[in-house]
């Protein structure tokens, strides 16, 4: 029992991963949602009428506590990217999205901080939180570069930050780095790799599916390999 909770804990990063392809892929059979290329169509037609604004709102959407996970506000930032016909626009699209989910990010730090959080919990997201907790307690603010990648993945970080009262100036300027950089390493990839980078954020066909179990899976045997590479350095030593 203690192995696989053990096993469980350190497979933990790639299954929320794998759980959450899977639950868009079943969003977007359910809402019987277009390919990726209508969509894109879609959300070109938002832009062309609202302009970056739709962006700023998806992206602040997409960084709040549980609500993101279900809004696909990475999607819109992706594709204001690809939209983009000079790397001005696209710098001009990413800081715009950088913009709003670090609000977002500031956003969930006040739920933390002053208890509002226990309204939105008991939906869900309770051990989350309670791991990432954990992890600000014994590794500090560094934590929060660690769970950037994922917006929905950091607003749970961003909580909990507030929960344990870290100071609100170290926060800010944690989020505030941790964000350009992977906003702006993931904004990088999208303009060089161009649409099928959107195998990432959309859930619409088998291909996809089967690239993101590859993802996971290589992911999984990578963190293997580092635990049994770490226990074989302490029964060396």
């Amino acid at each position: 029992m203690k192995t696989f909770k053990y096993y469980l804990k350190l497979f933990s990063l790639p299954l929320s991963f794998l759980f959450l392809f899977l639950s868009l892929q079943l969003i977007w059979n359910i809402f019987n949602l277009p390919s990726t290329e209508v969509l894109l169509a879609q959300v070109k037609f938002w832009f062309d009428l609202y302009g970056l604004p739709v962006l700023f709102i998806s992206a602040f959407v997409e960084g709040m506590l549980l609500v993101g996970g279900y809004f696909p506000g990475v999607f819109v930032i992706f594709v204001s990217v690809l939209l983009a016909n000079s790397v001005p626009q696209a710098i001009i699209a990413v800081t715009i999205g950088t913009l709003g989910l670090f609000l977002a990010h500031l956003a969930n730090y006040a739920l933390g901080k002053y208890g509002w959080h226990k309204l939105l919990v008991k939906f869900g997201g309770t051990a989350s939180l309670e791991e990432s907790k954990e992890k600000l307690i014994k590794k500090g603010p560094w934590v929060i570069f660690g769970s950037y990648w994922l917006p929905s993945m950091g607003a749970f970080t961003d909580t909990a930050a507030g929960i344990i009262n870290m100071p609100f100036r170290t926060f800010a300027t944690y989020a505030l780095f941790a964000g350009i950089f992977w906003n702006s390493l993931v904004g990088s990839i999208v303009y060089v790799v161009g649409l099928p980078a959107l195998v990432i954020v959309s859930s619409d066909g088998s291909t996809e599916l089967m690239v993101q179990f590859a993802v996971v899976i290589i992911w999984m045997v990578v963190l293997l390999a580092m635990d049994i590479w770490k226990k074989f350095k302490i029964k060396s030593d």
